[in-house]
C-alpha cells in the first residue's frame, strides 16, 4: 500500500494558506476569541486561557480568512511547527506568527494533514533549512507551502486520521473528566473551609480573620505544611544522572487538568540522590516552584525529588495532601505578591511564616481527605491511562503517516464513525 502513496507539497493539497496579520492584536477583557502560540501544543488547542480583542479589531484580523471548523493553524515561531484544529462552534481569530491552513478535502483529509504535520519527517522539514544546512527559527510562507506531505489515496488518509484520533479523543475525555473530578473536590473544599456552609451564625466567632466557626484557630499557613527543600545532584558526575528516580523541575509542570506529575525531563539515580541535598518525596506531596517561576502547582503522582528552585508541601498532625493542594492553590497569588528577590523573584520558608490562615479542629481534615481522595486517585488514573495512550500514538504516528505500517485491506473497506 505503500507503494501507492506519493509526497505532495502543502501547498497543493490545501485551498487556502493564509497568514496572520502581521501585527500585535488590541487585548481586551471579553469578546471575540484570538489564538495564541501558548494555545496550541501537542496537536490540540487549548482554551483554558483565552485572549480576547473588540469586534472592531476582529474584523480587521479575519480579513484574509476566518477560520472554520477543520481548518488547521500552524505557529511560525516561538515556538516553530506547533499545530491544532479549528473545532466546531468556535469563533476565533489569528494572532500572531501563525498561518491558517485549509486542506482542499477533494484531496486530503484535514484530519490527516493535521497528523502528518506532527510527523518526525514533516517537522525535519519545518526545522531544518536544507539550502544552508542549518536550523531556523521562523517557517517562512514559500518554505510552509513546500513542504512534502506524505498522501496515501484518501480513503487510507481517513482510516489512519480514525486511529490516531480515537486515540488523542480518550485523551481528551481523560482531561476534562479530570478537570470535573478537580472541580467537584475543589467545591467542596470552598463550601467547608471558605464559605463554612452549613454552619449555622450562632456557631461562628470573630477573629483577625473575619468570622470563622467556632473551636477552629487563626494560624499560619506554615503550621499545617512540613516544607521540604530540594535539590540538584552535580551535572558534571555522569553517574547522578539518567536513573529511575524522577527529578522535578518546573518544566515539568502538568497541565492544570492533570494535576498529578508522574514523570519528568530528567531523573536521576540513587547514588545522585544519596549524594546530594536532594530528597525523596512520597506520592501525593504537592510541589511548588518557589524561584524565578513562582507558584507553579503539581502533586506528586509518585515518588520522587525535585531541585532546589522548589518546595514539598506536606501536612502536619493529619492534614491531608489535597487539603495541602487546596489550601496553597489558595493562597497562590498571595504568596507570589510577597515574592522578593534582586534577580530572580523567591518565595521563602519566612514567606508561608507570614500567611495568615483558618485552622479546621483534625476530624475535618480527614473527612475532606475521605471524600477527595476517591476523585484524585481518579484523577491519577486517568493520567497515567492517558500517557500511555499518548505514547501509543506517537509511536503509531511516524509508522502509519510513512506507510511502515500498513493498515488491513477490509479495515478501509469498513465505515468509519
Amino acid at each position: 500500500m505503500a507503494g501507492e502513496w506519493r509526497e505532495v507539497s502543502l501547498g497543493a493539497i490545501c485551498s487556502l494558506i493564509a497568514d496572520c496579520p502581521h501585527s500585535t492584536p488590541v487585548w481586551t477583557n471579553s469578546g471575540s476569541v484570538v489564538l495564541r502560540n501558548q494555545n496550541i501544543k501537542n496537536g490540540r488547542l487549548d482554551l483554558s486561557e483565552p485572549s480576547f480583542t473588540d469586534a472592531e479589531h476582529f474584523a480587521h484580523r479575519i480579513l484574509r480568512a476566518k477560520p472554520t471548523v477543520g481548518d488547521i493553524v500552524i505557529t511560525r515561531e516561538a515556538p516553530m511547527g506547533d499545530v491544532c484544529m479549528i473545532p466546531e462552534g468556535l469563533e476565533c481569530c489569528l494572532g500572531q506568527r501563525q498561518v491558517l491552513l485549509r486542506p482542499n478535502p477533494e484531496i486530503a483529509d484535514p484530519k490527516f494533514v493535521l497528523y502528518a504535520l506532527q510527523s518526525q519527517s514533516v517537522q525535519h522539514q519545518i526545522g531544518w533549512n536544507e539550502g544552508t544546512g542549518s536550523t531556523v527559527s521562523n517557517l517562512r510562507i514559500p518554505v510552509l507551502k513546500a513542504l512534502n506531505i506524505p498522501t496515501p489515496p484518501l480513503k487510507e488518509q481517513r482510516a489512519i486520521a480514525h486511529i490516531l484520533g480515537t486515540l488523542d479523543d480518550k485523551i481528551e475525555l481523560n482531561r476534562r473528566m479530570n478537570q470535573t473530578l478537580e472541580d467537584m473536590a475543589r467545591a467542596l473544599f470552598k463550601s467547608w473551609f471558605v464559605d463554612f456552609d452549613g454552619i449555622a451564625s450562632e456557631d461562628m466567632q470573630e477573629s483577625e480573620l473575619g468570622l470563622i466557626p467556632k473551636g477552629w484557630q487563626v494560624g499560619t499557613l506554615s503550621e499545617i505544611l512540613k516544607i521540604i527543600g530540594g535539590g540538584t545532584p552535580k551535572t558534571t558526575i555522569a553517574e547522578y544522572w539518567g536513573g529511575g528516580v524522577p527529578w522535578f523541575s518546573v518544566v515539568d509542570t502538568p497541565a492544570a487538568s492533570d494535576v498529578f506529575v508522574t514523570s519528568t525531563e530528567k531523573s536521576i539515580t540513587l547514588v545522585g540522590l544519596s549524594e546530594s541535598s536532594a530528597r525523596l518525596i512520597p506520592k501525593g506531596t504537592t510541589i511548588i516552584s518557589a524561584r524565578g517561576t513562582v507558584g507553579n502547582l503539581a502533586i506528586a503522582g509518585r515518588e520522587m525529588t525535585f531541585n532546589q528552585s522548589c518546595y514539598g508541601l506536606r501536612g502536619k498532625a493529619g492534614v491531608g495532601d489535597y487539603f495541602v493542594f487546596f489550601t496553597v492553590q489558595r493562597m497562590v497569588e498571595q504568596l507570589r505578591s510577597m515574592a522578593h528577590g534582586s534577580v530572580f523573584s523567591t518565595i521563602t520558608r519566612e514567606t508561608f511564616d507570614a500567611i495568615r490562615i483558618a485552622i479546621p479542629p483534625e476530624k475535618s481534615f480527614r473527612r475532606f481527605e475521605q471524600a477527595a481522595s476517591s476523585w484524585f486517585d481518579k484523577i491519577l488514573l486517568n493520567v497515567q491511562q492517558s500517557k500511555t495512550l499518548a505514547q501509543l500514538r506517537d509511536i503509531l504516528l511516524p509508522e502509519l503517516i510513512s506507510g511502515r505500517l500498513q493498515l488491513p485491506r477490509n479495515s478501509l473497506s469498513q465505515p468509519l464513525g
